[in-house]
């Protein structure tokens, strides 16, 4: 489990074109930090402080605000410029097309470069621990693995090339351990080749989305289950939560019915386990979650794909109190979760 000092907090886009604000989701409200980020689009994710971004040319950029590390060993914002990610042979359409076609809540969002990347994961610190550091993607239109170690590797890796579909990924004693669209679990040491099937399918479902998180040293599969509604079926409403534990040694999944003292996020970057009794109004036993479809808009009466999801109640609790004008700027830059470092990491 990550040992996590800070709660999480949400990063959403403010009415200021290159600004994010941070909203603490316990409190309800919103902190009084200068956290201009010179980056107007997609963050693919947040790990071990550091948000990763793509630019134009499929390189990556790592980028840490000083709103998130107060104390480190960086001075200010920080970043990391990563190589060229395997960018895409072809284009369904022009690139500089990738856009936002009317400045209308109402409107479809296309996108390009900066989805690129799905989501990223850094095993540790490039800055104070560069040799233990490996930056973990899924990207391309296809989903598929890569990865490079910060001090060693000078481009990008293939992890399992023929392999594509997968859908989250977590770094779980010393291996790397991924779910596809089908639900099959395989962990891949991608320096010595090796890829082992760990479990089969679990069952067809109507495309919930899946996380994968380490919790109190379990690996557990959190799956989220969505309506499609509207004339067009392009709106979106969690209607419930399961959460499943593997049990290694069976190679089993195991549907379990309570978190215990621990509280889950879920979102657009990598799940996030914590104890909530170590943090003031945070619920144990419940999901936090963010809306994290792009392309999927939600115009329900929640206004937008996020709250607090009871696992022993099986019912939502609440809904984060964010105005119209916020939910709206998220259909470019969608939220997610960061967890600020303590003083002097």
């Amino acid at each position: 489990m990550l040992h996590h000092h800070e709660v999480p907090m949400l990063l959403v886009p403010n009415e200021q074109e290159h600004s994010w604000s941070i909203y603490n989701v316990l409190e309800d409200k919103f902190l009084d930090l200068n956290s201009s980020i010179l980056y107007n689009k997609r963050f693919c994710g947040s790990s071990q402080g550091w948000l990763g971004v793509v630019n134009k040319d499929y390189t990556v950029t790592l980028n840490r605000p000083h709103f998130i590390s107060k104390g480190d060993i960086s001075d200010g914002n920080t970043s990391i410029q990563l190589p060229q990610l395997f960018p895409p042979e072809t284009f369904f359409m022009n690139p500089e097309d990738f856009q936002v076609i009317e400045d209308d809540p109402e409107d479809i969002y296309v996108f390009g470069y900066d989805y690129h990347v799905k989501k990223i994961f850094i095993t540790s610190d490039p800055l104070s621990n560069p040799k233990d550091c490996t930056i973990f993607v899924i990207y391309g239109q296809y989903c598929k693995l890569a990865c490079m170690r910060y001090e060693e590797d000078k481009t990008w890796i293939k992890i399992a090339d023929g392999f594509r579909g997968f859908e989250d990924m977590v770094y779980y004693k010393n291996q790397l351990y991924a779910i596809d669209f089908s639900s099959t679990l395989r962990s891949f040491d991608p320096y010595n080749g090796t890829i082992n099937w760990v479990a089969p399918e679990l069952h067809f479902t109507l495309a919930p989305n899946r996380y994968l998180v380490e919790s109190c040293g379990d690996l557990l599969l959190v799956e989220r289950y969505i309506n499609f509604i509207g004339p067009n079926g392009l709106e979106r409403e969690t209607t419930a939560f399961t959460v499943l534990k593997f049990d290694l040694d069976r190679v089993k999944w195991t549907e379990i019915e309570s978190l215990g003292s621990v509280a889950l996020f879920v979102g657009d970057n990598s799940a996030i386990s914590v104890v909530a009794s170590n943090f003031s109004r945070c619920r144990a036993n419940c999901i936090y979650f963010t809306h994290d479809e792009i392309a999927i808009q939600c115009r329900t009466d929640k206004l937008f794909d996020l709250g607090v999801y009871s696992l022993e109640s099986k019912s939502f609790m609440l809904h984060y109190n964010l105005d119209r004008t916020t939910f709206h700027r998220m259909f470019q830059r969608p939220p997610i979760w960061i967890v600020p470092l303590p003083n002097g990491h």
